[in-house]
């Protein structure tokens, strides 16, 4: 993952800022618990927003303990502790940094990727022993993806990742619900974020893959004509997913969510598109 799906900072209420964070943290913490603390490292915006978006629908929410951070054990906050969503998206925070090793190994920083998977190595295996199905397919995705990246440039490989996060979202959706049409909308979202962050990543890296001799999809473009297409497709993207996250049957921290869909996607993709890179919440 990447960590371009946020909140809008400035446009949150504080309690939604607070409640964001101690999911954010929540997340931290069971990593460290479940995996250990060097994967630690790895938490990320984006697995907290898929946290964010089941416990916004699920009667049980987990417990807030006031606590440190690992960086700042001084400093007191409110942290979500325990619970299948946070585990959940612990172990995936896990899958997600060790294919990433494996894709540094096989592209630009083989030296980075082999360190990186030597420190996960035991983490790695506990997660997926948890979440055997899960690491299934992030696995034949990230195959998928480089059959595709072999070949010419093609935006449409977005697709492979979007379908990826389709299934994460779809089968992470019966944690917290029981509803088919439910479960379905959410792995609809899934889908259309996918596609977003593999394109926004595409294009916040068009000029280092350009510079270094790497794939990219829209790397038989210009800058500015690649931002043109990247900018528009991924605005399609955001209006697909504030439909159906609109249509999703809240329980609370609705306001948190439309935040993230309606605000902090089309901040984040105008930010990239002017050459910016998104700053630390």
């Amino acid at each position: 993952m990447f960590g371009y799906v946020r909140p809008l900072k400035p446009e949150l209420l504080m309690r939604e800022f607070t409640r964001y964070k101690s999911i954010y943290c929540g997340i931290c913490k069971q990593i460290g618990h479940d995996y250990g603390q060097l994967p630690r490292v790895g938490v990320n915006y984006d697995l907290t927003m898929l946290a964010v978006l089941l416990l916004s629908l699920s009667q049980q929410q987990p417990t807030d303990e006031v606590a440190g951070c690992i960086l700042n054990p001084l400093a007191k906050r409110p942290i979500a502790r325990g619970g299948e969503v946070l585990e959940l998206c612990a172990g995936l925070t896990v899958l997600f940094a060790w294919y990433k090793a494996v894709d540094d190994v096989a592209d630009e920083h083989p030296f980075s990727g082999r360190i990186a998977k030597i420190a996960l190595k035991r983490s790695y295996r506990r997660a997926v022993n948890r979440f055997p199905a899960y690491d299934r397919w992030i696995a034949s995705a990230m195959n998928d993806l480089r059959r595709l990246e072999s070949g010419p440039p093609d935006p449409a490989a977005s697709n492979v990742f979007g379908g990826l996060l389709s299934q994460i979202f779809s089968r992470s959706a019966t944690l917290v619900c029981e509803d088919e049409p439910i479960r379905q909308a959410i792995g609809l979202l899934g889908g259309h974020l996918g596609c977003w962050i593999y394109l926004m990543d595409a294009i916040d890296d068009w000029t280092r893959d350009c510079n270094n001799g790497s794939w990219n999809p829209y790397g038989g473009l210009d800058l500015a004509t690649a931002r043109a297409a990247a900018g528009e497709r991924l605005a399609d993207l955001e209006l697909e997913m504030d439909r159906t996250a609109a249509l999703l049957p809240y329980r609370r921290d609705g306001g948190l969510i439309a935040n993230i869909f309606t605000l902090g996607l089309p901040d984040t993709r105008q930010r990239i598109l002017r050459g910016e890179k998104p700053t630390r919440l």
